[in-house]
């Protein structure tokens, strides 16, 4: 019997080869999900990640009628590729596209590609590509391009976009597969810090599209009904905490709604966002939608566990845009993270203690005009950290792909030049070990883990890999101290919690 296993071969398969979608598990796509078991059938996503046809046929149209810049990022070879077919077109194919905003007033033609992004949002599957709703409910911004819809069906054809787009299909798949680790591991401990892991959202979707000929710079998050999208370039450099921002709406948004008659208090304070000329108008007309982005605010700046000094640089910029509620909720969230209950239970907890008239006159020192801080996102930008997410990226795609040797270099390298001490890389290279039958190396790897500050998902993985590791040496009773460590973390992760307790009943290898 050797160690435990890498990982079903069925979820290797879903992570290598995505043939344009990919579910991410609510567990874990990242490294567990070679090396935890396989996912049940009731542990269905809420979230896909895939690629888009019709915001590919849409943004290729609005392209070629002249009336947006060049596509996706300078030098992309999938951009290249798209405006190279586009300038090889007959001008009678573009002609009939250009000539429809050619008619149109300059306030007419969308100043950005977001409304194009918005109207392919609402579209059916090529080659029809028939709006999916009712008239009065398409989107504002996208309302005024209806009559670009059967322009867009003709180019389609007329331009042989379907197979242009196949050619490039590997690419849009590819990206899929190199990210979905990462993202998976991000959403997974944002579900787990909301305590939510096992909890099923059924008939609510939040589908995130990679697509190459987005502007780096533009993030397109929309919300219609139940589904929640996310639009944006595979290689910008915040890609995860963009897809996290709108994957806490996603969350937060309706348990937010269900509550909000329980914040008369924190609507009389509405009026103090007049002043901020940096926030949305929608945030300034809205108590809800301001509560929930305050919330959302101040979820990810737990999240980042940065220093004192940083929290309160980063606070001053929040709250000087006008996201007044965002400190109440960072100073109510560390009474949370004491508490059992999850955050849809635990909602009105986070309300109450809020003062308004205190608040009113702490806000009348705030400068609401105040410019960003240079410092405040140091912390969250800086070099250093990009290089690391980089790493471990390319870590954690090496070993999906069970290129091992691969990835103990890219791991250790996280070691030699980022950071000497980072628990994840130990954990990649104590899985690697496993895959490699190296119990001793992976024995000292997990332990490398526990001796460090990992998040609780990693600390809980390590002790049930420790415990079956020596339950495979014959050593019972340090493999039930580990088991028995997972479950007191309370990691609030059943796959973590349900391996632990089978190590309980049973010595790993006999199961």
């Amino acid at each position: 019997m050797g160690l435990p296993p890498a990982g079903p071969a069925e979820e290797k398969q879903a992570l290598l080869f995505p043939h344009r979608r990919i579910r991410l598990p609510l567990l874990l796509l990242s490294l567990l999900a070679l090396v935890a078991g396989p996912v049940s059938a009731q542990e269905a996503s809420d979230v896909i990640l895939d690629s888009s046809e019709e915001v590919f046929a849409v943004l290729c149209a609005a392209r070629a009628a002249g009336v947006t810049p060049a596509l996706g990022r300078p030098g992309s070879s999938v951009a290249m590729r798209v405006e190279s077919a586009l300038a090889r077109l007959d001008p009678a194919v573009t002609a009939p596209l250009r000539a429809y905003f050619a008619d149109k007033s300059p306030n007419e033609v969308p100043a950005s590609l977001s409304p194009f992004i918005s109207l392919a949002l609402v579209l059916g599957p090529a080659p029809t590509f028939e709006v999916n709703l009712p008239r009065d409910h398409v989107p504002p911004d996208a309302f005024p391009l209806l009559g670009f819809v059967p322009l867009v069906r003709t180019f389609y054809e007329q331009a042989d976009l379907g197979a242009l787009r196949k050619q490039l299909l590997p690419r849009y798949d590819r990206a899929a597969a190199e990210r979905g680790a990462s993202i998976g591991r991000q959403l997974t401990q944002t579900r787990g810090y909301l305590r939510l892991i096992g909890e099923i959202t059924l008939g609510r979707t939040y589908t995130i599209y990679l697509e190459w000929l987005a502007p780096p710079a533009l993030v397109s998050a929309r919300s219609y009904g139940e589904d929640y999208t996310l639009v944006l370039h595979p290689e910008r450099a915040d890609l995860l905490e963009a897809v996290r921002h709108q994957y806490l709406h996603f969350l937060l948004d309706p348990v937010a709604v269900k509550f909000a008659s329980e914040m008369n208090t924190m609507a009389r304070l509405q009026p103090v966002v007049v002043q901020a000329p940096r926030l949305a108008a929608d945030f300034r007309q809205d108590t809800l939608l301001l509560v929930t982005e305050s919330l959302i605010q101040a979820v990810e700046l737990r999240l980042h566990k940065l220093q004192p000094a940083a929290v309160a640089a980063r606070m001053l910029d929040i709250e000087s845009t006008g996201f007044i509620f965002a400190r109440h909720f960072y100073d109510a969230l560390d009474r949370f993270e004491q508490a059992e209950p999850s955050i849809r239970f635990y909602f009105p907890e986070l309300l109450h203690g809020y003062d308004a008239e205190l608040e009113r006159q702490r806000l009348a020192k705030v400068d609401f005009s105040a410019a960003p801080s240079s410092t405040a996102m140091v912390e969250l930008t800086s070099e250093a950290e990009d290089d690391l997410v980089r790493l471990l990226v390319e870590a954690e795609s090496l070993l999906a792909r069970g290129d091992y040797p691969a990835a103990r270099a890219a791991f250790e390298r996280i070691l030699q030049e980022v950071d000497p001490e980072h628990p994840a890389a130990f954990f990649g290279l104590g899985i690697v070990a496993s895959a490699e039958q190296d119990r001793d190396a992976a024995k000292r790897n997990f332990e490398r883990v526990l001796a460090g500050n990992p998040e609780a998902h990693l600390l809980g993985w390590s002790h049930v890999y420790l415990g079956r590791i020596y339950d495979l040496e014959g050593s019972r009773d340090k493999a039930l101290e580990h088991y028995r460590a997972a479950l007191a973390l309370n990691t609030h992760q059943e796959r973590i919690e349900r391996a632990a307790r089978r190590g309980l009943e049973q010595p790993f290898g006999e199961q």
